[in-house]
């Protein structure tokens, strides 16, 4: 129990409660970004009252002054709520204790003095419990706004490159990741560096997620020239352009495909890949029936097969008889021989436009 001049010198402080307020109010609106711009005029006059309440009670020992203050934790979830930084909140928290010093200085005169400086410690200790308690809350609770607010991202991250958003949802999606529906994308999967390259794509206005492995980077082009080509080091599957939010889905299934078929180290595109992706859906659609599309070429052994499909794909690539021989170094009458092993086994002429394309996605050339 303190002593009763003590107990007198915190009454004086009670009465004076105008003027703290004064100070306090006087002293804050100096700082900019919190009066009148991340709280209201209201809220700070109310909680600095009543901050000054809750020291006098525990500078007095009153009964419940040990426990806990409710309003000191509310205190510091409502300003980590508004946005307050936590440099001007625990500013504002010193101002606190410099306008009660004062005001207990000021109570002392003339006859009270050596019962302020007698309890100098405990005023100490008790505007740092209060720091300690506000600060904690506000932390905590700037902690679970953080891991909420990735949390969201990450939901609409997962959202928007699975498609599954439209509408009104699409909308608060773009919002929430800052993208812009006027602009055209471009989109990459890859294996390698997607930590950095995420973080370059977030600096410069896109998305990524990581789907198991593989990271899927949504960017906004720069100008005509396409990002694998100004960046070498790049590569698995490129889109190169992604007209509106609502494609990205797409893009992201069409990308991911591309870079599990690309060559290590190098840059799939859709016109790499797309023989090799029509095959497999034709696959499905013609199961059965390959015979008239290839006639006896599938009942050769694998060896023999192989070996025309090499010189196929050669020919295919090159369009010409010349260019295939010179790749595969043979005669160019070893070529046309082939060719034309192909064609009596399979009925495809791949000199012909039409049979090159049945033959190309078919036998995956």
């Amino acid at each position: 129990m303190h002593d009763p001049r003590w107990l007198q010198l915190i009454d004086r402080v009670r009465a004076d409660t105008p003027t703290l307020l004064d100070d306090f109010l006087t002293e804050l609106s100096t700082h900019e970004g919190y009066v009148g711009d991340a709280v209201a005029a209201e809220d700070i006059e109310r909680t600095a009252r009543n901050a000054f309440a809750l020291f006098a009670s525990r500078l007095a020992a009153e009964a419940g002054a040990e426990a806990p203050s409710e309003f000191a934790e509310a205190l510091g979830r409502r300003r980590a709520r508004q946005g307050v930084r936590v440099e001007r909140f625990m500013e504002a928290v010193r101002i606190n204790f410099r306008v009660l010093w004062r005001g207990l200085e000021r109570a002392a005169q003339p006859d009270l003095t050596d019962a302020l400086l007698a309890h100098g410690e405990l005023v100490l200790d008790v505007v740092e419990r209060y720091a300690t308690e506000v600060q904690r809350s506000f932390l905590e609770e700037s902690d679970s706004m953080t891991q909420q607010r990735r949390t969201a991202k990450e939901r609409a991250r997962s959202r928007l490159f699975s498609g599954q958003a439209d509408g009104d949802e699409l909308v608060a999606i773009a919002h929430l990741l800052r993208l812009s529906s006027s602009v055209e994308y471009e989109m990459l999967a890859t294996t390698r560096d997607g930590d950095r390259l995420a973080r370059e794509v977030l600096e410069s206005g896109g998305q990524y997620v990581d789907d198991g492995g593989t990271t899927v980077l949504l960017r906004p082009r720069r100008g005509p020239i396409d990002w694998v080509d100004a960046d070498p080091a790049l590569c698995g599957g490129y889109l190169s352009r992604v007209g509106g939010l609502d494609r990205v889905g797409r893009a992201a299934t069409i990308a991911i495909d591309l870079a599990e078929r690309a060559d290590d180290g190098a840059v799939f595109r859709l016109r790499d890949g797309f023989a090799s992706i029509a095959r497999e859906t034709m696959l499905e659609r013609v199961d059965g029936f390959m015979h008239e599309l290839t006639g006896a070429f599938d009942s050769l052994p694998d060896a023999e097969r192989e070996r025309l499909a090499v010189t196929l794909r050669a020919f295919i690539r090159t369009g010409s008889m010349q260019r295939t021989a010179e790749e595969l170094f043979f005669h160019r009458n070893t070529v046309l021989k082939r060719l034309r092993v192909f064609q009596d086994l399979s009925g495809l002429d791949v000199t012909v436009p039409r049979d090159a394309a049945i033959a190309m996605v078919i036998l995956d050339l």
